[in-house]
């Protein structure tokens, strides 16, 4: 999710589903197209060749298994998560955001849901950005200190905020990984989104000198309802989905990161070259709500 989190992408084959989805697919022997033509070595000697074959792949499924809830958090108290642990300060952020985080920006709210807020900030003891002091303040948590697991489903159930500027985002990142671009980093990112792409989930993969993942648009804006999360991560691939929905996969490839226990990230960022800075249009306080968080590993 993060440009100081992840090395550069490079992207990796994908499959699409439904929801209208747009997945972008490659493979490092290739693109796999639609209506492939033979090769010139089997064109009937230099004939007019057949008319090209519709090479259809196979509808994307949801692996074969059987899950067993291993932790999850429904956020059934108030003040800040008790699972989670929320940072502090601009290290974190990247892609020159405009935010620092606060711990005070995370909060449940009393009625089974947990709080992200993206708050403007004013005043003359602001915390410093590097352009100056801090124009807004979210928050970040993570489970790198109470719980981490290498394979499994992990989902939960969001509703979005949108916004030109804004960029939510639910993520794993492997708990003994090395610096970005080593051959220990790994990052699945399970949701994101460019708070100006009202309807487009992203997903991706960041591991040394590759990119995996898709992206789906849904029927509707993301701001309007829940919608849950998942992704589905065993020792041959990981296979990304919405509400029970698959629409981008990612093989096993040799030496792969990802074979080691993730753990769980949530934040809210506001600015950045990715996203671009907040404009007039922009809602404040921006705020992403979290449901349930859970996460199965095979009986």
């Amino acid at each position: 999710m993060t440009a100081a989190d992840g090395p550069a992408r490079s992207r990796t084959w994908i499959l699409a589903a439904a929801i209208c989805a747009t997945v972008v697919a490659a493979s490092a022997a290739g693109v796999r197209g639609i209506g492939e033509m033979p090769p010139d070595g089997a064109r009937n000697g230099g004939a007019t060749p057949p008319p090209a074959q519709s090479i259809e792949p196979p509808p994307l499924a949801l692996p074969e298994a059987s899950w067993k809830l291993s932790w999850s958090d429904e956020f059934d108290g108030r003040g800040r998560p008790a699972k989670w642990t929320a940072l502090s300060g601009t290290n974190w952020s990247n892609r020159k955001a405009l935010h620092h985080y606060t711990p005070a920006n995370a909060v449940q709210d009393g009625s089974g849901r947990l709080v992200i807020s993206a708050q403007r900030t004013r005043g003359a003891n602001r915390p410093a950005c590097w352009y100056g002091p801090c124009g807004y303040s979210s928050a970040r948590l993570e489970t790198g200190k109470t719980f981490d697991e290498a394979y499994g489903r992990f989902s939960a159930r969001i509703k979005l905020p949108l916004g030109k500027g804004l960029w939510p985002a639910f993520w794993l990142k492997r708990t003994d990984s090395g610096p970005s671009g080593s051959a220990t980093y790994g990052e699945i990112d399970i949701m994101e989104n460019r708070g100006h792409e009202t309807h487009l989930v992203r997903s991706y993969t960041h591991s040394k000198g590759r990119k995996g993942g898709g992206q789906i648009t849904l029927p509707e804006r993301l701001d309007a309802g829940f919608h849950v999360y998942g992704v589905d991560w065993t020792p041959q691939s990981i296979t990304w989905w919405v509400d029970g929905k698959p629409y981008a996969q990612y093989p096993r490839y040799p030496g792969w990161p990802f074979d080691k226990p993730f753990y769980l990230i949530l934040n809210l960022q506001v600015g950045g070259t990715w996203v671009g800075n907040p404009n007039a249009s922009t809602r404040f306080p921006a705020r992403m709500v979290v449901d349930w968080v859970r996460v199965y590993r095979q009986r």
